[in-house]
Protein backbone atom coordinates (compact mmCIF):
# COMPACT_ATOMS: atom_id res chain seq x y z
CA UNK A 1 0.00 0.00 0.00
CA UNK A 2 2.80 2.26 1.23
CA UNK A 3 4.58 1.68 -2.18
CA UNK A 4 1.22 1.89 -4.06
CA UNK A 5 0.91 6.02 -2.41
CA UNK A 6 4.31 6.29 -3.25
CA UNK A 7 3.86 6.09 -6.75
CA UNK A 8 0.90 7.82 -7.14
CA UNK A 9 2.02 11.28 -5.15
CA UNK A 10 3.51 12.50 -8.09
CA UNK A 11 1.01 12.65 -10.14
CA UNK A 12 -1.55 13.52 -7.18
CA UNK A 13 0.12 16.43 -6.93
CA UNK A 14 0.93 17.17 -10.81
CA UNK A 15 -2.91 17.15 -11.17
CA UNK A 16 -3.12 19.28 -8.41
CA UNK A 17 -0.63 21.95 -8.86
CA UNK A 18 -2.38 22.04 -12.72
CA UNK A 19 -6.12 22.32 -11.68
CA UNK A 20 -4.69 25.11 -9.25
CA UNK A 21 -3.15 26.84 -12.42
CA UNK A 22 -6.03 26.61 -14.68
CA UNK A 23 -8.77 27.95 -11.75
CA UNK A 24 -6.11 30.75 -11.62
CA UNK A 25 -6.17 31.40 -15.11
CA UNK A 26 -9.82 31.02 -15.66
CA UNK A 27 -10.76 33.63 -12.32
CA UNK A 28 -7.80 36.51 -13.51
CA UNK A 29 -9.40 36.07 -17.93
CA UNK A 30 -12.91 35.28 -18.26
CA UNK A 31 -14.01 38.67 -16.58
CA UNK A 32 -11.85 39.92 -19.17
CA UNK A 33 -13.02 37.77 -22.26
CA UNK A 34 -16.60 38.30 -21.25
CA UNK A 35 -16.19 41.78 -21.22
CA UNK A 36 -14.52 42.18 -24.68
CA UNK A 37 -17.29 39.86 -26.07
CA UNK A 38 -19.89 42.18 -24.52
CA UNK A 39 -18.35 45.43 -25.37
CA UNK A 40 -17.67 44.37 -29.01
CA UNK A 41 -21.49 44.10 -29.24
CA UNK A 42 -22.05 47.14 -27.78
CA UNK A 43 -19.76 48.98 -29.83
CA UNK A 44 -21.57 47.60 -33.06
CA UNK A 45 -25.15 48.54 -31.57
CA UNK A 46 -23.73 52.34 -31.13
CA UNK A 47 -21.36 52.14 -34.75
CA UNK A 48 -18.45 52.95 -32.79
CA UNK A 49 -16.29 53.59 -29.36
CA UNK A 50 -17.52 56.68 -26.98
CA UNK A 51 -21.17 56.47 -28.61
CA UNK A 52 -23.77 56.03 -26.37
CA UNK A 53 -26.78 53.24 -26.95
CA UNK A 54 -29.88 53.90 -25.00
CA UNK A 55 -32.43 51.34 -24.36
CA UNK A 56 -36.15 51.30 -23.58
CA UNK A 57 -37.38 50.41 -19.93
CA UNK A 58 -35.95 46.99 -19.37
CA UNK A 59 -39.01 43.99 -19.23
CA UNK A 60 -38.53 40.20 -18.57
CA UNK A 61 -37.21 39.66 -22.58
CA UNK A 62 -34.50 42.16 -21.97
CA UNK A 63 -31.22 40.77 -21.51
CA UNK A 64 -28.23 43.28 -22.00
CA UNK A 65 -27.44 42.82 -18.14
CA UNK A 66 -27.76 39.50 -16.32
CA UNK A 67 -30.60 41.06 -14.03
CA UNK A 68 -31.97 44.44 -15.30
CA UNK A 69 -34.15 46.75 -13.45
CA UNK A 70 -37.50 47.21 -14.64
CA UNK A 71 -37.37 50.55 -12.61
CA UNK A 72 -34.45 51.65 -14.39
CA UNK A 73 -33.74 52.77 -18.00
CA UNK A 74 -30.14 51.92 -19.49
CA UNK A 75 -28.03 53.56 -21.48
CA UNK A 76 -24.58 52.13 -21.97
CA UNK A 77 -20.77 53.69 -24.18
CA UNK A 78 -17.88 51.63 -24.77
CA UNK A 79 -14.49 54.03 -24.19
CA UNK A 80 -11.24 53.92 -25.74
CA UNK A 81 -8.84 56.34 -24.80
CA UNK A 82 -5.83 55.54 -26.97
CA UNK A 83 -6.07 58.11 -29.43
CA UNK A 84 -7.59 61.02 -27.11
CA UNK A 85 -9.73 62.04 -24.15
CA UNK A 86 -13.11 62.46 -24.30
CA UNK A 87 -15.45 65.05 -23.13
CA UNK A 88 -18.39 63.79 -21.56
CA UNK A 89 -21.34 65.93 -20.73
CA UNK A 90 -24.63 64.72 -18.92
CA UNK A 91 -27.55 66.90 -18.20
CA UNK A 92 -28.75 67.34 -14.88
CA UNK A 93 -31.91 64.84 -13.36
CA UNK A 94 -34.05 66.11 -10.23
CA UNK A 95 -34.58 62.12 -9.60
CA UNK A 96 -32.36 59.03 -9.13
CA UNK A 97 -29.37 58.91 -11.64
CA UNK A 98 -25.99 57.27 -12.14
CA UNK A 99 -22.89 56.76 -14.54
CA UNK A 100 -20.71 53.87 -13.37
CA UNK A 101 -17.27 53.53 -14.98
CA UNK A 102 -16.08 50.23 -15.39
CA UNK A 103 -12.55 49.13 -16.61
CA UNK A 104 -11.50 46.06 -18.46
CA UNK A 105 -11.68 43.74 -16.11
CA UNK A 106 -14.77 44.36 -14.68
CA UNK A 107 -13.74 46.99 -11.98
CA UNK A 108 -15.89 50.12 -11.04
CA UNK A 109 -13.26 53.03 -10.75
CA UNK A 110 -15.58 55.81 -11.30
CA UNK A 111 -19.03 57.27 -10.43
CA UNK A 112 -21.17 60.29 -11.32
CA UNK A 113 -24.79 60.74 -10.86
CA UNK A 114 -27.32 62.65 -8.67
CA UNK A 115 -25.65 61.56 -5.30
CA UNK A 116 -22.12 62.83 -6.35
CA UNK A 117 -24.00 66.21 -8.81
CA UNK A 118 -27.66 66.23 -7.37
CA UNK A 119 -29.84 67.59 -9.90
CA UNK A 120 -27.17 69.46 -12.00
CA UNK A 121 -25.44 67.84 -15.08
CA UNK A 122 -22.00 66.95 -15.12
CA UNK A 123 -18.63 67.50 -17.20
CA UNK A 124 -15.78 65.54 -17.02
CA UNK A 125 -13.08 64.53 -19.41
CA UNK A 126 -11.96 60.68 -19.37
CA UNK A 127 -8.25 59.26 -20.19
CA UNK A 128 -5.99 57.05 -19.32
CA UNK A 129 -1.91 56.37 -19.18
CA UNK A 130 -2.19 55.57 -22.95
CA UNK A 131 -3.79 59.00 -23.84
CA UNK A 132 -1.60 61.16 -25.86
CA UNK A 133 -0.92 65.19 -24.28
CA UNK A 134 -4.13 66.97 -23.57
CA UNK A 135 -5.76 69.84 -21.54
CA UNK A 136 -8.73 69.28 -19.41
CA UNK A 137 -11.15 72.35 -20.55
CA UNK A 138 -12.30 74.79 -17.88
CA UNK A 139 -15.59 73.73 -15.88
CA UNK A 140 -14.44 69.87 -16.59
CA UNK A 141 -13.06 67.49 -13.82
CA UNK A 142 -10.82 65.24 -14.75
CA UNK A 143 -11.17 61.38 -14.33
CA UNK A 144 -8.06 58.43 -14.66
CA UNK A 145 -9.18 55.20 -16.07
CA UNK A 146 -7.03 52.33 -15.05
CA UNK A 147 -7.50 50.61 -18.86
CA UNK A 148 -7.50 52.44 -22.48
CA UNK A 149 -10.96 50.78 -22.88
CA UNK A 150 -13.76 50.24 -20.41
CA UNK A 151 -18.01 50.64 -20.54
CA UNK A 152 -19.96 53.48 -18.89
CA UNK A 153 -23.60 52.12 -17.34
CA UNK A 154 -25.87 54.91 -17.11
CA UNK A 155 -28.96 54.73 -15.26
CA UNK A 156 -31.85 56.58 -14.84
CA UNK A 157 -34.96 55.70 -12.35
CA UNK A 158 -38.19 55.28 -13.69
CA UNK A 159 -40.92 56.47 -11.73
CA UNK A 160 -43.87 56.43 -14.07
CA UNK A 161 -44.74 55.90 -17.37
CA UNK A 162 -44.63 59.45 -18.16
CA UNK A 163 -41.04 59.99 -16.70
CA UNK A 164 -40.12 57.80 -19.56
CA UNK A 165 -40.06 60.99 -21.87
CA UNK A 166 -38.50 63.51 -19.52
CA UNK A 167 -35.74 60.53 -19.39
CA UNK A 168 -35.42 60.44 -23.42
CA UNK A 169 -35.55 63.78 -23.85
CA UNK A 170 -32.12 64.27 -21.43
CA UNK A 171 -30.45 61.69 -23.01
CA UNK A 172 -30.65 63.48 -26.37
CA UNK A 173 -28.55 66.45 -24.54
CA UNK A 174 -25.75 63.82 -23.62
CA UNK A 175 -22.67 65.08 -25.38
CA UNK A 176 -19.31 62.76 -25.51
CA UNK A 177 -16.66 64.62 -27.96
CA UNK A 178 -12.85 64.10 -28.66
CA UNK A 179 -10.40 66.57 -27.20
CA UNK A 180 -6.76 66.50 -27.49
CA UNK A 181 -4.73 64.77 -30.43
CA UNK A 182 -7.67 63.21 -33.04
CA UNK A 183 -5.08 61.99 -35.62
CA UNK A 184 -6.50 58.43 -36.80
CA UNK A 185 -9.67 58.79 -35.02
Amino acid sequence: MKKMIKNILPYAIGALVIASILVTWNVYTIPGRLVAERNDIYVQQANGYNRFVHNKPADASWREFVKPCPDLMYSYLVFDTGKFAIAVELPGHIDYWVNQMVDDQTNSFAYVGQRTAGSQGVKFVLHSDQTPKFETPAGFQSIKSPSVTGTFLLRYLVRSPESISQIDALRKQIRVNPIGNKEGS
